[in-house]
């Protein structure tokens, strides 16, 4: 947890992305981003995932469970999307497994070291689109939209040596 005195008007003590997804089984890792939002006059960004919760060393029935979650980022200083690659199916409607990395050696020097301390920097980067959302806030939170989780029939995480299904 972060400490320091919050220009945006929260709470002293709050969580950033990193700490967050840490909390979470497997992290926003195959998290399947639904939704964003941003409302540049409120600084906030809400992202609307299914997060993976599954236990991949449980039985194979459960391994697939997941919840939907909104994160709400506040105090938000800016927010990215680089451009899709081309020869990945950007226009796709389905939902895209994200995951969280730290890409700030492709942002620009000046630009971090401008960021207000105890800010936070993290990319999200998107399966379909091959390509980095770029977050930089204050704070971080994850409400969850369901109380328990679902689980999906078509199997996507498998241990090493198991065989894939073909359906």
């Amino acid at each position: 947890m972060s400490h320091y005195a919050l220009p945006f008007g929260l709470k002293e003590t709050f969580m950033t992305l990193d700490e967050l997804e840490h909390t979470l089984p497997n992290g926003l890792h195959d998290a399947e981003l639904l939704q964003i939002n941003v409302d540049y006059t409120q600084r906030k960004l809400t992202l609307t995932l299914d997060v993976w919760v599954g236990d991949l060393d449980g039985p194979v029935g459960e391994r697939e469970a997941y919840r939907k979650a909104r994160i709400e980022i506040v105090g938000l200083l800016f927010f990215v999307i680089e451009p899709p690659d081309p020869n990945y199916p950007y226009g796709d409607s389905e939902p895209s497994r994200t995951d969280l990395c730290d890409m700030s050696k492709n942002l620009d020097e000046r630009l971090l070291k401008a960021l207000p301390g105890g800010s936070f920097l993290t990319s999200l980067w998107v399966n379909k689109w091959n390509a980095f959302a770029h977050i930089a806030a204050a704070a971080a939170d994850l409400i969850w939209e369901d109380n328990a989780p679902s689980y999906r029939t078509r199997r996507e995480h498998y241990l090493p040596g198991e065989m894939i299904d073909t359906q």
